[in-house]
Order: C-alpha cells, then structure tokens, then sequence
C-alpha cells in the first residue's frame, strides 16, 4: 500500500511537472514583434503592452513630458481601473487594446517629427476615433504623448 501511494504521488508529481511545462506558455516578448521605429508600430507596441499587462514597458513608451505629469503608478491605475462613461462605461484599457488602428498617420506639424495615428472605437451604439500625438525623440524611436489626444464622437449616428 505504502509503495502504491509513493508511485501515485510521483505520477502525480510527474503530470504536474509536465503540465507546467508544456500548458503555460510564455507572452512573446514585445520586442521581437514590434518595434518603435515609426508612429503606427509604436501605437501597436504600446497596445500589445498594455494587452499583456506590461505597464512598465508600456509606460516607458511615452514622451517624458507625459512621464513627468503622470507617474507610472498613476498610469498604471488610469490603465487598469478608469472606465469611460460617455463610452458605455469601457474601460480605458479595453478602449486601448479593443480599438482598431488607423495604419495611415497624419502628420501633426510641419517638420514630420509628429504624426497622429487614429484607433477607431466602434460599438452598437457608438463610433470613436481618437488619435494619439506620436513625437520622434532623438534617433530612430517615437514616443506617445498622452496628454495630447484628439477624438471625434459619432454618437449614436450609427444606423
């Protein structure tokens, strides 16, 4: 009986093991799928981010002066825990990875360092483009300034 239990509890332990090691898969890292080489790939590398609960990463995807008015916690917070009530109570990160984006950017300014990229919102009642400021900092990466987002509400024009 002893060694009938001794062999269950290895089996038990074996298919444990094996479970562990062949059903949890790892999230790709976003790095080797998104880069932050133009304002569309950095809007998707902070989406993906923020849809693997990376806040971290996420968060460090933002311009410095959107660091400085929002702390990481903040962010973190306003991320996971604010929802939108004009639009149907959705939560800001469902809003952020729901969203659809708009792969043509349209540039900001003049000199072709800020484009807006458009993620569209679309429920049974409602239709939302908001774009995010995109900046080019100082070599090839871009940044999200979240301080400065543009929107236009369809409301309930939907038919």
């Amino acid at each position: 009986m002893i060694h009938f239990l001794i062999a269950a509890q290895r089996i038990g332990l074996f298919l444990a093991l094996a479970l562990f090691v062949f059903g949890c898969k790892q999230i790709p890292k976003v790095d080797d799928h998104f880069q932050r080489n133009s304002p569309v790939e950095t809007v998707r590398y902070f989406r993906y981010c923020v849809d693997a609960g990376d806040y971290s990463r996420a968060y460090q995807t933002l311009t410095q002066e959107t660091q400085d008015r929002i702390s990481e916690i903040q962010f973190k917070g306003l991320i996971r825990f604010v929802d939108v009530p004009e639009l149907d109570d959705i939560g800001l990160r469902d809003l952020v990875v729901s969203s659809e984006v708009d792969t043509t950017p349209e540039s900001s300014n003049s000199l072709s360092n800020e484009y807006w990229v458009t993620l569209i919102w679309e429920s049974e009642t409602q239709y939302i483009e908001y774009s995010l400021n995109t900046v080019k900092v100082p070599g090839s990466t871009w940044r999200i300034d979240l301080l400065s987002p543009r929107g236009i509400d369809f409301g309930n024009q939907i038919q």
